[in-house]
């Protein structure tokens, strides 16, 4: 169900928009919903459900994106031992600027992995957040966080202290699939609007998908957007069967948001190609075409870079590798 609502959400074509509208509350609530504590699902996740309140998934810094383990936001307790005192900063923040609640990457311990923990940091005036300007909408509310000795009590601490990337690691699964769920629609969109095109504009007194080179861009971009949906097919109805932060999903949907983010490049570049003036044209005709183009590449960045998944795919087969498979 929530692949048609992500599909049929971005059907506006306002990326920018879209991902203020809802993003920071879909890829932070699974947190609260599988690792909060009682108090958090009693009075923190029915405002969000109904729209009330907002929340963002407050993990990536300046110094730390896809190297999660490299946070160095921290968050000691403060004399009484009952609050913590958060200390630090958090880059491109989807839907940041709205937000009631962060759910934040922390250090409360030593380095690496293992002294990352989450927290649910409510808004205070030692919660700052800047307006960052991206490539799309700043309609996305995307935002600089700077925790300045923001006071946050214990019972927001998500489980135990040092357990944190284990939740981020499991999050990623949810947020991941929605990326590819989201940019896949908006390629079939691209496609579509690229196709019709094709079969009315006329050059050399003839329909220009009565070039063979244009079949051939056409074509790339069919089986690129069919194979790639087919495996998104597939693995949502994996996580519909073994639950969407399944540890044993973790490769699969790294995989598909890698083919998925460099199908979207072929996509968005033959788009362009077959549009001409008009897919480098804000409106018109060509609108969908250049918004595609433009914003595409977001994806590949966030929620874990093309190089980190493509990476963690082929580290979980070696890992699941038979030892006595030989040729």
């Amino acid at each position: 169900h929530e692949m048609i609502v992500q599909e049929e959400r971005v059907r506006h074509f306002c990326p920018g928009w879209e991902d203020g509208l809802e993003g920071g509350n879909a890829i932070s609530i699974p947190v609260i919903l599988k690792y909060g504590n009682e108090w958090m699902k009693k009075e923190v996740l029915p405002p969000l459900i109904m729209g009330d309140t907002v929340s963002c998934l407050s993990i990536t810094e300046a110094y730390a994106g896809s190297d999660v383990a490299a946070i160095r936001t921290t968050a000691k307790k403060d004399a009484s031992g009952e609050n913590y005192i958060v200390s630090g900063t958090k880059k491109w923040i989807t839907a940041g600027q709205y937000s009631d609640w962060f759910v934040t990457a922390v250090r409360t311990g030593g380095q690496k992995a293992a002294g990352v923990s989450m927290m649910l940091v409510p808004k205070s005036d030692q919660v700052i957040c800047s307006k960052i300007k991206t490539k799309y909408s700043s309609a996305a509310g995307t935002v600089f966080i700077a925790y300045e000795d923001a006071v946050v009590p214990k019972k927001c601490l998500f489980g135990q202290e040092g357990k944190g990337f284990q939740i981020i690691m499991s999050n990623f699964n949810h947020e991941r699939w929605m990326i590819c769920v989201s940019n896949m629609a908006r390629a079939r969109m691209c496609t579509e609007e690229t196709f019709k095109w094709a079969m009315q504009r006329k050059i050399f007194g003839t329909k220009l998908v009565e070039q063979a080179v244009i079949r051939e861009k056409l074509a790339q971009m069919f089986s690129a957007l069919e194979t790639v949906t087919a495996l998104q097919y597939e693995v949502t109805y994996s996580m519909c069967q073994k639950g969407s932060q399944s540890p044993l999903l973790g490769g699969r949907i790294a995989l598909l948001k890698y083919t998925v983010t460099r199908s979207c490049h072929l996509i968005a570049d033959n788009a362009v190609q077959i549009l001409g003036g008009r897919g480098v044209t804000r409106t018109g005709m060509g609108r969908i075409v250049e918004a595609f183009h433009r914003v595409y590449k977001i994806p590949a960045v966030y929620g874990g870079s093309e190089e980190i998944l493509a990476d963690l795919a082929v580290r979980m087969a070696i890992k699941a590798f038979p030892a006595e498979a030989k040729l």
